[in-house]
């Protein structure tokens, strides 16, 4: 079974979302408005600032694995799957606090992070001077998605693979994307005899990354557990995860070349969902719970 260009066009769209709310355009095709606001900052000062961001990619990048614990112990299965995942985003993440110049009063303040709005300005108790934030937000947005084109293929002894991310386009004035991610996943069921619930295991993998500025690698491995009442299914799991992002760019005003890398604030996750199976098409839906708040849901044809 192949993927129908209508599936490409819908994943490929979905998956461009995010170079809007990046800011890549085309009528700039040298720097896009995150580079733009990134390259105020130098290596010491963007951590903060552009940290949620990787927290957010991470997030979304460990979503959308499953939406099922059952998995056959032998026989030819496959599945064509379109997964959207989106990270809320809350006014916490949108303020960092950040240090005042040396001397001032207060030593510390919040000012906006690149989901942020305005930058804060504090005046010393003291001298009565004015300082500032580096720079305002540059993302505008209450939820950070992605999408992706996802395969599973199965069963061998009761083992699928699956494979997600498509090549992208090349679009004038935008970075190059590529997204690539690979699972697998073992029925832990077939051991248990009579079990209630389907339940199974999986390990999970992929990078994506947006021209030279931002480099995304994503893993986790956890356990999943699916009741089916008819055509209803209910789904959930715990996982590990672990993600990072590596930025890069030239700084400003004789900044220098700046290289971070930011570790993603999930590390475990709890997942709840449920999907609706009609025969060759599914749909499903899900919510995961962590240090990021994140959804996740497809539409899938297989059998």
């Amino acid at each position: 079974m192949k993927p129908s260009r209508q599936f490409l066009t819908y994943a490929t769209t979905s998956l461009l979302a995010v170079l809007l709310i990046l800011g890549f355009n085309t009528a700039n095709a040298d720097e896009s408005k995150l580079e733009q606001a990134l390259k105020v900052f130098n290596q010491d000062e963007v951590k903060g600032y552009i940290q949620p961001l990787g927290d957010f990619f991470g997030a979304n990048m460990s979503a959308g694995w499953y939406h099922s614990a059952a998995i056959p112990q032998m026989g030819f299965n496959l599945s064509v799957n379109i997964v959207a995942m989106g990270s809320v985003v809350g006014d916490d993440h949108k303020v960092y606090t950040t240090s005042a110049p040396a001397g001032y009063n207060p030593g510390t303040f919040q000012t906006a992070t690149v989901f942020g709005d305005k930058k804060t300005i504090v005046t010393d108790q003291a001298t009565g001077l004015a300082y500032s934030g580096v720079a305002d937000g540059a993302l505008n947005t209450t939820m950070f998605p992605l999408a992706t084109l996802q395969l599973h293929i199965g069963s061998f002894y009761g083992t699928e693979v699956v494979l997600r991310g498509f090549p992208i386009p090349q679009v004038s004035g935008a970075p190059k994307i590529t997204f690539f991610g690979l699972g697998a996943r073992h029925s832990v069921s077939q051991y248990l005899v009579e079990f209630p619930v389907d339940i199974a295991a999986g390990i999970f993998w992929n990078t994506i990354t947006f021209g030279d500025l931002i480099d995304m690698k994503s893993f986790a491995i956890g356990a999943q557990a699916s009741k089916s009442f008819a055509a209803l299914e209910v789904y959930g799991g715990f996982a590990y995860e672990k993600s990072s992002m590596d930025v890069t760019y030239t700084a400003a005003a004789g900044g220098g070349n700046v290289s971070i890398s930011l570790d993603g604030v999930n590390t475990f996750r709890g997942t709840i969902g449920l999907g609706l199976n009609l025969t060759i098409l599914h749909l499903y839906g899900d919510v995961n719970l962590g240090s990021v708040t994140n959804f996740s849901a497809g539409l899938g044809f297989g059998f």
